[in-house]
């Protein structure tokens, strides 16, 4: 009987301390957790390469819609970009078909 009211009154004073000190603990793992996840995020900034420049748009010279720069066709370097081939077909036939109005009308 005598031990049933020793480990009573330890199991009653280890709630007390613990429901006192819980609060603080929480605090600390919250701590420690928000400099792990900071030192982890300053770590993946440091090793991952600049993605704006992976993902630049350019836009088509026929239709004018942006598109991603390594999708694009280019034809030469600093040329003019397409989006796709039927872009840049249509394209250059609007040129020969303002080359021909163009020739017509100095013929006159």
């Amino acid at each position: 009987m005598k031990y049933l009211i020793i480990a009573v009154v330890v199991a009653l004073v280890f709630v007390v301390v613990y429901s006192r000190v819980r609060p603080y603990l929480l605090l600390i793992r919250k701590v420690v957790s928000t400099l792990n996840a900071s030192v982890t995020v300053g770590d993946i900034n440091q090793t991952r390469p600049d993605r704006s420049a992976e993902h630049k748009l350019v836009k088509c010279a026929g239709c004018e819609t942006w598109i991603p720069e390594d999708r694009a066709l280019n034809l030469r370097k600093g040329a003019a970009v397409y989006c796709s081939p039927e872009c840049l077909e249509k394209q250059a036939d609007l040129k020969s078909q303002i080359s021909d109005l163009r020739s017509i009308s100095n013929r006159k």
